[in-house]
């Protein structure tokens, strides 16, 4: 039997799958980290779960591991350009791992390796160009073309997160006013409700302590406020998916997303009338849109399947 391996590596957490040849998940482990601000200490803990993950399976057994880094990559060199939960920037991931391990890891932006994953087993099967749209505590994207993951000249590309859908909207971490992620995103939400609550409206939700199911509540009680904030969030990403559209024009669109998930009758449509509304010509004419289906384990998944 062979085998890959493929992690994860989150904010928070670290999740790795054991695949077979196949591709099929054999053993997952979640391991949630501990002393996040020290680098090494992170690279520590991934050593460690790559070892508890392969203590069955001799070192001939393993074609491949790849990692899921929430950073543009330079597979060549095996740098995360851009590690901003870690604050770390260039640093050298393949280095350190294969000082753990042993092993040589193939790297990927996160969100892309979640792309590949749902391209190949989830929401993406049967299409050969897709888009995937994936809000959190960000926003990431991902883009299949003929079949195959683009990542760019600086493997930057589908960074949607930062394309401007509302010059006068509120303003992003990278500095710039207006970004789809800036609006579209957990981060965005609590910005956009302290903003509202400070400005003297009211809502059943306390921005400094809240969880999605309290959003979904107050959506479905009419709370004026999360009503307006979610209809203008349905609109950005209507307008991104517009935006992208006109540039790529790929056949299929993947949404991600809790919110996205739960009030998908009543904000899907709001996403795809400005969809329509903002693509030029017939650009969204049969363009399909579906909700991710793999879940958490789709990133660690893509990397997988890297070789």
């Amino acid at each position: 039997m062979k085998y890959r391996i493929g992690l994860d590596l989150g904010g928070t957490k670290l999740l790795g799958v054991v695949t077979d040849s196949e591709l099929k998940v054999k053993h997952r482990k979640k391991h949630r980290l501990f002393d996040r601000a020290d680098i090494f200490a992170v690279m520590d803990q991934i050593g460690n779960v790559y070892e508890e993950l392969t203590n069955d399976i001799k070192p001939n057994e393993i074609i491949s591991a790849g990692i899921a880094l929430p950073s543009p990559v330079d597979n060549q060199i095996g740098e995360a350009k851009q590690l901003t939960a870690f604050k770390q920037n260039n640093f050298p991931v393949r280095r350190e791992l294969r000082e753990r391990t042993k092993v040589e890891f193939k790297l990927g932006n996160d969100v892309n390796m979640a792309t590949l994953a749902e391209y190949n087993f989830g929401a993406g099967k049967g299409a050969s160009s897709l888009f995937t749209f994936y809000p959190g505590t960000g926003l990431g994207g991902g883009y299949i073309y003929n079949g195959e993951l683009i990542t760019g000249y600086n493997s930057t590309a589908a960074e949607v997160g930062h394309i401007i859908v509302d010059i006068d909207g509120p303003l992003c971490k990278c500095g710039n006013h207006g970004c789809l992620e800036a609006i579209v995103s957990y981060h965005g939400f609590k910005t956009l409700l302290e903003d509202k609550i400070n400005s003297g409206n009211s809502s059943a939700i306390d921005p400094n302590s809240f969880r999605a199911a309290d959003i979904f509540d107050a959506w479905r009680n009419k709370d004026i406020v999360v009503s307006e904030l979610l209809t203008y969030q349905a609109r950005a990403l209507g307008i991104g998916i517009a935006n992208v559209i006109n540039i790529t024009g790929v056949e299929r669109i993947i949404i991600g997303g809790t919110i996205y998930h739960e009030l998908e009758s009543d904000l899907i449509p709001i996403v795809k009338e400005n969809a329509n509304k903002y693509s030029i010509a017939n650009g969204m004419d049969n363009v399909e849109f579906f909700l991710n289906e793999l879940g958490d384990e789709a990133p660690a998944l893509g990397a997988s399947m890297l070789d």
